[in-house]
C-alpha cells in the first residue's frame, strides 16, 4: 500500500504529463483561432508584391488635418463618450440591482438580459428609426437627434449599457461578505460601499469599462450607417472599395497598439491590486436593505433606465402600426391591426437566418469557452502563460471587427473545405468572444481558494479528479456565464462575419444589415419585434437551464 508521499509523487507525475498534452493541445488552438490568422495578416502586409496598393497616410485628411490624426481623434471621440456614459448609468445601476433590494429588480434585470440579447444591427434599427435619420424621427417627428459621432457615441452606450450592468454587478456580488460585515462595525453603509464593496470590484468595474470601449471601437455597424468615420468603418470601406485584406488591415495598426497596450497594462495592474479570495468567502454578498427608500427607487429607476431601455422598443411597435390607409396629405395611422399584420408577413422572414444565427453563435460560444478556461487556469500562477493570456486578451479586444474578418479571409482562403463553410464563421466569431469569455474566467478561476485543490492533492486525486471534483463545480456559474456572454455576443456581430461569411449562408446580423440600407419602415420594424420576442424565448430558456444547473451542480464535499 502506498504511502502519502507515494501517492503524492505519483499525482504530481500525472500532473505533469497531462499539463504537457494540455499545453500542446492549447496552443493548436491558439495557433488555429489567433496565431496565424494574425502572422497571415503580417505577412501578407510586409510582402513586396502584397495588396497594399494604398494606405491610410496617403489619403487625403480634411480641413487640414491629416487623416490619420482625424479617424484617431473621431475614434476617441466617440468610445470616451460611449464610454462615460455606459459607465455613469451602468455601475449605478448595477449596485441597485445586484447589491439593493429595490423593488422590481426581476423584471428591471430581465429587460436588461433581454437588451443584452440585442444584436448592435438591431439597435440601430430601434434608435435610429426613432431618433435618427434611418426612420426620419418616426417616434417624435422634427429633425433627427442622434446624427454624426454623437449619435454613433450614444447608440453605442445604449447598446453596451446592460454588459456594464452585467459584468460589474457579477464582480460586486463576489465581494467578500466577511469584509462588509467587519467594516460595518466602525463605518457607515455610504463608507462601506466606496471603501470596501466597490473597491474589491475594481477588476469586474474596469472590465466593464473596459467591454463597453471595446464594442465601440471595434465596430463599424453604427458608424456605417451614421457615415462617422473611425478607424474600424475605415478598414471596412478600404476592404469594400478593394483596396484588399492586407491594405484594409494595416489601417487599424494605430488603435490596435493603444488599445491593446492599455488592456496589457490595465491586466497588470489589476493582477497586482486584486489578491485572491479567502477560502471562507464563498457566499455571495448580502443585499443592502433600502426601507422605505425601496418603492421610490425602483419606480424613478424604472421610469428611467427601464424606459430608456425600452423607448425603441416603443418606436418599433409605432413604426409597425403605421400601415393603414393614409387620409388626404396626411401619414398612414397607426392601428393594432397593422401591428398584428406586419408581425405576421414578418415572421416567416426572420426563422431561417435566426436557426441559422443561433447553431452558429452556440457552437463559437463553446469553442471560445473551451480555449479561455484552459487559457485562464494556466494564467492564474505567475508564468508564461499568464503574458499568453494577457497578449490573447489584448490582442483579441483591440483588433477590430472588420480586420479579424479579413485576417482569417488570409488566413483560410486556400483551404477550400474550411473557407467555403460556415466553419470560417465559427473560428472568426470564437476569435472575436475569446476575450470576453476570458474576461468572466479568468477572475474567476484565479480567485478559487487554492486551498481546496491542496487537500483533494492530499487525498491522492490527480489532475483530472481535481478538475472534475472541485474545478469544474466551483466554476460552473462562471463557465455558463462566459458561454452565455460568448453567444449573445457571437449573435450580435457582423463586423467579421460580413467578410468571411460564403456564400449561401445568411445570418441574422446579415439579414437585417441588408434591411436597414433600405431606410426603418413598417416591415423591417417588423422583422425587427419578430427577432425581439424569438431573442426573448432563448433568454427564458437559458435562465431557465442556468437555474436547472445551478441546483444540481455543487461542489463535491
Amino acid at each position: 500500500m502506498k504511502t502519502m508521499v507515494e501517492r503524492i509523487a505519483d499525482s504530481r507525475l500525472r500532473t505533469r504529463a497531462t499539463s504537457l498534452l494540455g499545453d500542446v493541445a492549447l496552443w493548436c488552438a491558439l495557433g488555429l483561432i489567433l496565431i496565424w490568422p494574425a502572422a497571415a495578416t503580417v505577412y501578407e502586409a510586409m510582402r513586396p508584391d502584397g495588396d497594399q496598393a494604398a494606405t491610410i497616410t496617403e489619403s487625403p485628411g480634411t480641413a487640414g488635418v491629416p487623416r490619420p490624426l482625424a479617424l484617431a481623434a473621431t475614434s476617441l471621440r466617440v468610445t470616451l463618450v460611449a464610454v462615460g456614459i455606459a459607465c455613469a448609468v451602468g455601475i449605478p445601476s448595477a449596485v441597485l440591482l445586484f447589491r439593493t433590494d429595490v423593488w422590481g429588480r426581476g423584471g428591471l434585470l430581465a429587460l436588461l438580459a433581454l437588451a443584452a440579447f440585442v444584436p448592435l444591427p438591431l439597435h440601430a434599427t430601434a434608435w435610429l428609426g426613432a431618433f435618427g435619420n434611418a426612420g426620419r424621427s418616426q417616434l417624435i417627428g422634427g429633425a433627427p437627434w442622434l446624427i454624426d459621432w454623437w449619435g454613433a457615441a450614444v447608440v453605442h452606450a445604449l447598446a453596451a449599457l446592460p454588459w456594464v450592468v452585467f459584468i460589474a454587478g457579477v464582480g460586486l456580488r463576489t465581494v467578500e461578505p466577511e469584509l462588509e460585515e467587519l467594516a460595518l462595525l466602525d463605518r457607515g453603509a455610504t463608507r462601506v460601499l466606496f471603501g470596501v464593496t466597490l473597491r474589491r470590484a475594481l477588476g469586474a468595474l474596469a472590465g466593464a469599462a473596459l467591454a463597453a470601449a471595446v464594442l465601440t471601437s471595434g465596430e463599424m455597424t453604427i458608424t456605417d450607417l451614421l457615415q462617422v468615420r473611425t478607424y474600424a468603418e475605415e478598414a471596412y470601406t478600404r476592404k469594400e472599395l478593394g483596396h484588399g485584406p492586407a491594405a484594409a488591415a494595416a489601417v487599424a495598426l494605430p488603435p490596435l497598439v493603444v488599445l491593446g497596450g492599455l488592456v496589457l497594462l490595465t491586466a497588470r495592474g489589476l493582477l497586482r491590486m486584486d489578491p485572491a479570495r479567502l477560502a471562507a468567502a464563498t457566499s455571495r454578498g448580502r443585499l443592502w436593505r433600502l426601507g422605505r427608500l425601496r418603492f421610490p427607487l425602483g419606480v424613478i429607476f424604472a421610469l428611467t433606465v427601464g424606459n430608456i431601455v425600452a423607448l425603441p422598443m416603443y418606436g418599433l411597435i409605432l413604426r409597425a402600426g403605421r400601415v393603414g390607409p393614409a387620409s388626404a396629405g396626411g401619414p398612414p395611422a397607426w392601428t393594432l391591426g397593422g401591428v398584428l399584420g406586419t408581425l405576421r408577413r414578418a415572421a416567416p422572414e426572420v426563422l431561417e437566418p435566426f436557426a441559422v444565427s443561433a447553431t452558429i453563435s452556440a457552437l463559437a460560444a463553446g469553442l471560445a469557452v473551451l480555449v479561455a478556461w484552459p487559457l485562464a487556469w494556466k494564467a492564474c500562477r505567475p508564468s508564461v502563460w499568464r503574458w499568453v493570456a494577457a497578449g490573447a486578451a489584448a490582442l483579441g479586444f483591440a483588433t477590430p471587427g472588420p480586420v479579424v474578418g479579413m485576417a482569417f479571409v488570409l488566413a483560410y482562403r486556400d483551404v477550400g473545405a474550411l473557407y467555403s463553410s460556415n466553419a470560417i464563421i465559427i473560428l472568426a466569431v470564437s476569435a472575436r468572444a475569446l476575450p470576453f469569455a476570458l474576461l468572466v474566467l479568468w477572475p474567476t478561476l484565479r480567485t478559487m481558494p487554492r486551498a481546496y485543490f491542496e487537500a483533494a492533492e492530499l487525498d491522492g486525486d490527480g489532475p483530472w479528479q481535481r478538475w472534475a471534483r472541485v474545478a469544474l463545480p466551483l466554476s460552473a456559474g462562471a463557465t455558463a456565464a462566459a458561454w452565455g456572454m460568448s453567444f449573445l455576443f457571437a449573435m450580435g456581430e457582423l463586423a467579421a462575419t460580413k467578410i468571411v461569411e460564403p456564400p449561401g449562408t445568411e445570418t441574422l446580423t446579415r439579414f437585417l444589415w441588408s434591411l436597414l440600407h433600405t431606410g426603418v419602415e413598417s416591415h423591417l420594424a417588423g422583422v425587427a419585434l419578430v427577432m425581439l420576442a424569438a431573442l426573448a424565448v432563448v433568454e427564458a430558456a437559458m435562465l431557465a437551464a442556468a437555474r436547472a444547473w445551478s441546483t444540481r451542480v455543487r461542489p463535491s464535499e
